[in-house]
């Protein structure tokens, strides 16, 4: 097994399948990590058909990114998305903790009210896709907007999307629009109606 502060040896597949376990990254996490274009793809770089993944070098872009991660770990983007719990919380934090369930927060999120329960109890995982929602929320907070406006400006969206579909949106007692406008007159002005 090859050793990440190995600096003689050329990157390869296994050196990229190491990063991986070391740091608990999912496939998908990985492909984003290094520009792999599919799963497939990166699969087929830690396991080729021969089985010599020890052998066979990386593209030299990505065994480049491979040591810029192995020398400063502080540039690997591990924390780039909020946490299921956390989500969960600033949900209850700005809403109410009654008016945010588990069945709600999985409704919030685009699934079925009982993945908010699998995800809060330790026995589901998000799919890639709810991956994404969080780190854009990560990103809004990150960029200097508050735990509200990020929450209205979601809750809007899922509002939209529900009702779009003919469906009864989650916390649809909620007007997040006149919220947004109440608290944020000058940058929301615009979508009173």
């Amino acid at each position: 097994m090859p050793q990440i502060n190995d600096k003689n040896k050329p990157r390869t597949g296994a050196y990229l399948n190491l990063f991986k376990q070391k740091y608990g990254l999912t496939v998908s996490k990985m492909c984003a990590l290094f520009g792999i274009s599919t799963q497939a793809k990166f699969n087929s770089i830690v396991r080729p058909a021969e089985g010599n993944s020890s052998e066979e070098l990386l593209d030299p872009t990505v065994a480049l990114i491979l040591r810029l991660y192995e020398t400063h770990e502080s540039l690997v983007p591990l924390n780039n998305e909020l946490s299921l719990e956390d989500t969960y919380k600033m949900f209850q934090r700005v809403f109410g903790k009654t008016k945010v369930s588990e069945s709600t927060f999985g409704q919030l999120l685009g699934r079925s009210a009982g993945s908010g329960y699998r995800w809060l109890n330790g026995s589901g995982n998000a799919t890639p896709q709810v991956g994404i929602v969080l780190e854009r929320l990560r990103h809004m907070l990150a960029s200097g907007m508050e735990e509200p406006e990020v929450c209205y400006l979601w809750l809007d969206i899922v509002h939209q999307e529900y009702r779009a579909r003919n469906q009864v949106p989650p916390l649809s007692d909620i007007d997040a629009v006149k919220l947004l406008i109440q608290k944020y007159p000058l940058k929301y002005k615009h979508m009173a109606s």
